[in-house]
């Protein structure tokens, strides 16, 4: 059976027809969950924040459903059941493995210098620098509520004299490169489905193996999601637009990223093959 064909990247960014059914559907659904947020946690998170903030996601992380009725509750179990927030928690345990491979597979004279260029709060790089002694970390978002969060959690683990945190522009190759010592491991989880220029990604890769030349990149894109036009038309992202996400082959990543230099080392996806989790290594880097 083939699969069903996703609305692409270009109708999602347009209003739909206000005669056509399915723009009375969705926007019958946004009024419901709008409703909905007023009992239940993550969608009041959701629609205050961002689907694609960090407070969202942490939300979807604890996977605890919390409202203040049953309803609210049972509201918030539904949503964190959603394949797409299934996916969210197989690529942050993804993730995790990931970035504890690259320090691992570190080879540099000095401990693993590892820089997140669109940090949010970073639980599974700020756990691996507390289990591996001398790993520092360099993180960057232009959130600040973020970067608050990330700083609390570097304190709780411990790890704050290890941890460099500023705001920062996650296209900013020019000050990754201009860190001493530069980093070993850069890692960019989430950035390629938020971003829908394919022509800024791929420059964005050549910068990278141009100027600070990390030897790994960790980094994940959205491939395909059969709820990719629900999310558009219902949810809503950080300024309060439509949170519209662009889908993107993980072998075209790979293209982009082999001709920075990078090949891959690993490309794992989660149980709804929603994302790929892929580390990638320069040269003839093991």
């Amino acid at each position: 059976m083939s699969e069903v064909a996703l609305p692409t990247f270009a109708d999602l960014t347009r209003d739909l027809p206000r005669t056509s059914p399915r723009a009375w559907r969705f926007g019958a659904l946004h009024v419901l969950n709008r409703a909905g947020g007023l009992v239940a946690d993550g969608l009041r998170i959701g629609y205050r924040q961002g689907f694609d903030s960090g407070a969202f996601m942490d939300h979807v992380y604890a996977n605890t459903p919390s409202g203040t009725t049953p309803l609210g509750v049972a509201l918030d179990r539904r949503l964190l059941s959603r394949p797409t927030c299934e996916a969210f928690r197989d690529i942050r345990e993804l993730a995790r493995i990931a970035v504890a491979e690259a320090i691992d597979a570190h080879t540099g004279d000095a401990p693993a210098v590892v820089a997140d260029v669109a940090a949010g709060p970073a639980p599974y790089l700020l756990e691996a620098v507390r289990d591996r002694p001398g790993t520092r970390a360099v993180l960057r978002d232009i959130d600040p509520r973020a970067l608050d969060l990330a700083a609390g959690a570097a304190r709780d683990l411990g790890v704050a004299d290890r941890v460099d945190i500023a705001h920062g522009d996650a296209f900013d190759v020019a000050a990754l490169a201009a860190l001493d010592p530069r980093p070993d491991i850069v890692l960019e989880l989430g950035l390629y489905g938020i971003y829908h220029d394919d022509a800024l990604i791929r420059r964005h890769l050549l910068e990278l193996g141009e100027g600070p030349a990390p030897a790994q990149i960790v980094c994940n894109v959205q491939t395909r999601n059969a709820e990719i036009e629900y999310i558009a038309r219902v949810w809503r992202n950080r300024e309060g637009g439509p949170c519209v996400w662009r889908l993107r082959s993980h072998e075209r990543i790979l293209e982009w990223a082999a001709e920075a230099g990078y090949a891959p080392a690993s490309v794992q996806a989660d149980r709804h093959g929603i994302y790929r989790v892929m580390r990638l290594v320069r040269g003839d880097r093991p």
